[in-house]
């Protein structure tokens, strides 16, 4: 059976979903899993085989357990993958005595993987690090994810490098399955297509999660900001006044997000159409079926450079040429699924 070896860069609350759905996916169930097949894989084709993190708390112990700690699933006792110390280039980490290792130490540890996909699941902010994980993904040859808001994939050079080496780069800042985002691009495409004008709009979130929390560092809040507010700006082919971000952290929320929407717009004769509500979802499951589309897709190796404007385009908000929600779906689509 065809195995994509994985490497897990920081097991939070969306690595360890990502572990946790790569089990559950390998029976046959498939409620709620996006692509059953993704160019011809399936979950079961995924295997996770190291992980790295600086947090004391995390390091040492076993995948499975970290996976499942505070959760009702069980671990897998077949696992036999340690969570090992990860680097930390970066000055401002939110873990107290981070638990780190060398980078020549980590490419030895790749190395000794045989990984093909790296996934970066760090904490946002933490950019010089995730860019010293994508070049020692790049010289020991494996194809890099970065779910982050750092400049990966948008660095032109190092993007120019992987599909060198005919592997493929793909981010940056992640687009969850039917997260705040997600939903947010949706209704104005479909507003749009229904011939509705859209005046104004804005996207708050609320969460509990861990990275929720980093991102009330107000530089980190501005840039996911941007970021977010022109992914959503790009589904009109005009111009209109959008906020777009997180705007507080709420520990008891825990993984849930609520996301609030409004929208103001105008109909025939100039008929107002408002829209107010709110979705709640879950951070970890909402990427976890992203990502794991997105490492399957990152395994082929057929057109490196054309793979990974197309698996960016569909699973995130900062991709190096972006698209339309509907279109990156269906580029995407065409290719793998």
């Amino acid at each position: 059976m065809r195995e994509i070896r994985v490497v897990v860069i920081g097991v939070g609350n969306v690595g360890s979903t990502f572990v946790r759905g790569i089990k559950y996916y390998k029976g046959k169930n498939t409620i709620g899993l996006w692509h059953q097949k993704i160019a011809g894989l399936k979950p079961s084709n995924v295997k996770v085989v190291a992980a790295f993190d600086i947090d004391p708390v995390k390091v040492g112990k076993s995948l499975s357990q970290v996976a499942t700690q505070g959760t009702n699933y069980h671990s897998s006792s077949d696992s036999k993958v340690t969570v090992s110390p990860g680097i930390l280039v970066d000055n401002n980490s939110k873990i107290g005595s981070p638990v780190k290792t060398s980078v020549g130490e980590f490419a030895k540890a790749l190395k000794k993987s045989a990984a093909e996909v790296v996934l970066n699941l760090i904490s946002s902010g933490n950019d010089r690090t995730s860019l010293e994980y994508a070049k020692v993904a790049l010289a020991e040859r494996a194809s890099f994810v970065n779910a982050t808001p750092a400049k990966i994939a948008t660095n032109h050079t190092l993007a120019k490098k992987f599909a060198a080496c005919k592997l493929v780069l793909a981010g940056d800042d992640l687009l969850s399955q039917f997260g705040g985002t997600a939903f947010h691009k949706g209704m104005i495409d479909f507003m749009v297509e229904r011939g509705v004008h859209i005046n104004k709009s804005y996207q708050l979130d609320v969460g509990g999660s861990a990275e929720t929390k980093n991102t009330m560092d107000e530089r980190i809040r501005m840039l996911k900001r941007g970021m977010k507010t022109g992914s959503i700006g790009m589904e009109a082919p005009y111009k209109f006044e959008s906020v777009a971000g997180t705007t507080e952290y709420t520990d008891f929320l825990g993984d849930s997000r609520n996301s609030y929407y409004w929208m103001s717009s105008e109909g025939f004769l100039g008929s107002n159409i408002t829209m107010d509500l709110m979705l709640r979802t879950n951070d970890g499951a909402n990427a976890g079926n992203v990502l794991l589309d997105v490492v399957r897709a990152s395994a082929k190796k057929a057109k490196p450079a054309k793979a990974s404007e197309v698996i960016s385009a569909y699973g995130f908000k900062s991709p190096p040429k972006q698209f339309k929600i509907r279109e990156a779906f269906a580029n995407f689509d065409r290719m793998f699924a």
